[in-house]
């Protein structure tokens, strides 16, 4: 599933790369010679998408940063699958690396034999965090979690639009919880699945920020953040610990990474570029404008994020 990013007009996305601009020059130690060459980014996902912007985000940020030249790819297709089957095949030099979403490593190996798992690569570190939230419409008889329980438990049910199988996994994981009948919609993705909650066709949706406008004009409600902290749009917002769900969040990270066996002084030069860019405040400033959170785990904290969504998945999929 690809990132769930606000997508930005033409106009917006250059305002992204010329704020980079502005960013002084700050060297990452690398090996003499490295690199000597362009450096691949390619992004899971198709060009003018959430992921493929962050991607260029950060490319522009290490050229100007790093002077160094980034060329931007796409391999999209089963959900960053492509990419990761393809990258797995590269040579660890650390001119390919891949930009690609949590869900690929973690959901796609619970669901089939895809050829991969999380293991198989090396990570540089991640962009951003998708605020996940739970939202209906406002004029809904419901304004929390709690409240959607209880109509669910009056109606004998209520019906969710999600986007994506990270989204159904979820409100099965709500319905066993409060033992009621949570019926997860699925579709085509989160426009799909808005759609079909503005015009009421169903009782709410999971998004990641296509919903932040809506909330803001007033139009729909959001029930509950699905992340592991409230969100500045909708700081009223409980999450489902805060709730009492026991139900746990959800988590998507955007991030960078390359094939096995990169060697630790590649690593290391690729790993300063990456976070000098994302925490850079121009690429933090145009994430904000976006509903979206600029956000480097590094590499321990992907690797521990993996580990254990993989393990989570795996699980509520029916893997062992």
């Amino acid at each position: 599933m690809s990132t769930s990013i606000s997508v930005p007009s033409r106009a917006a996305l250059t305002g992204v790369i010329a704020g980079f601009l502005a960013l002084p020059a700050a060297a990452a130690t690398c090996p003499a010679g490295f690199p000597n060459k362009p450096i691949r980014f390619v992004v899971g996902f198709g060009a003018g998408g959430g992921t493929d912007v962050i991607g260029r985000a950060v490319a522009n940020g290490i050229e100007k940063q790093q002077k160094w030249t980034v060329v931007v790819e796409n391999k999209p297709g089963a959900g960053g699958g492509v990419l990761n089957s393809w990258l797995k095949a590269q040579a660890p030099d650390g001119y390919a690396i891949g930009v690609n979403g949590t869900d690929s490593v973690t959901i796609n190996p619970a669901q089939a034999n895809v050829g991969y798992e999380w293991q198989d690569f090396d990570y540089l570190g991640s962009g951003m965090q998708t605020w996940y939230a739970l939202v209906a419409l406002a004029d809904r008889p419901y304004r929390d979690l709690p409240g959607l329980i209880a109509y669910a438990r009056e109606k004998g049910r209520a019906t969710i639009s999600v986007n994506g199988v990270i989204g159904e996994i979820l409100v099965k994981q709500l319905a066993k919880e409060y033992g009621v009948n949570l019926v997860p919609v699925p579709g085509t993705g989160a426009a799909e699945a808005m759609t079909a909650a503005l015009g009421g066709h169903v009782d709410a949706t999971t998004q990641g920020t296509l919903h932040v406008a809506q909330i803001r004009s007033g139009k729909m409600r959001q029930l509950v953040s699905l992340i592991n902290r409230r969100v500045p749009y909708a700081p009223d917002s409980a999450t489902l610990a805060e709730q009492g769900s026991k139900t746990p969040p959800l988590e998507s990270h955007t991030f960078f990474m390359t094939p096995n066996g990169l060697s630790p002084e590649i690593k290391t030069c690729l790993k300063q570029a990456i976070d000098e860019a994302v925490n850079a405040p121009e690429y933090k400033a145009q994430m904000a404008k976006f509903d979206n959170e600029a956000l480097n785990l590094g590499e321990d904290g992907n690797i521990e994020i993996n580990r254990r969504l993989a393990a989570f998945y795996k699980d509520a999929l029916g893997q062992k």
